[in-house]
């Protein structure tokens, strides 16, 4: 990755840049027009109230990616991932990965498979959120990439939208051990296609999570970001 010059509040990103972009979904509708889709985005607190457990979630979120621009990269990585288990196992537990699907379905029967996978997010929604975590820099776009999205969206039609934040958490558990050892010594950027793949579904994901329900996008963009910003400082 190439320089960045202060992207991330608390301190500049030197030598690379943070690859990727948390809008990259490519050529398609757009969702600015949110007035296409009436009936989507029902908060999580329509049924009961504030979801206190998920705003405490949120918060815990937001610190830990902000932290892992800081002196324990590796730390804070864990402490991602952990969120992001809770987090799945809360949506879980209240219904919100089922009812994930069961709109997304509806979605697709009403607007078509193509339309979905070319759905593509508001960029000013999505840096609003970035700069909740702490990102402050116009996030670069990435090609579309058809296949990418359809094994996403194959995936989400079967299993819901949790496995993909528990993927990143396991991804981030992973790099822990080598943010420990970044912490003390720098170390050369370099390829990671072992990655690319899973940051691309994430995204996709993530932009499905916002036009499906808006109260996703906070969970969904921590899971991106964290995992985005965790291969940047692990040197990918």
């Amino acid at each position: 990755m190439q320089a960045m010059k202060s992207g991330v509040q608390g301190g500049p990103l030197p030598r690379r840049r943070f690859l990727g972009s948390a809008a990259a979904l490519g050529a398609g509708a757009t969702i600015g027009a949110t007035l296409s889709f009436p009936s989507i985005g029902v908060p999580l607190a329509a049924a009961g109230g504030q979801d206190l457990v998920h705003d405490e979630l949120v918060r815990q979120l937001r610190d830990g990616v902000r932290a892992l621009r800081g002196a324990r990269p590796g730390e804070a990585a864990r402490s991602v991932a952990a969120t992001l288990r809770l987090l799945a196992a809360h949506y879980q537990a209240t219904g919100v990965d089922a009812e994930f699907t069961s709109r997304l379905r509806a979605t697709i029967a009403r607007d078509g498979r193509d339309a979905v996978l070319r759905w593509e997010p508001d960029p000013a929604m999505f840096a609003a959120e970035a700069r909740n975590f702490g990102v402050t820099l116009p996030l670069p776009r990435e090609p579309l990439n058809l296949a990418e999205r359809e094994r996403a969206l194959d995936g989400m039609l079967k299993n819901g939208c949790t496995p993909a934040l528990l993927a990143a958490a396991a991804e981030l558990s992973r790099r822990a051990p080598q943010l420990d050892r970044m912490a003390l010594t720098p170390i050369a950027a370099r390829q990671c296609p072992s990655t690319s793949g899973m940051v691309l579904s994430v995204e996709f994901i993530a932009a499905a999570g916002c036009l499906i329900n808006p109260i996703l996008c906070a969970g969904f963009m921590g899971a991106l970001l964290g995992l985005k910003l965790g291969l940047w400082v692990a040197g990918c």
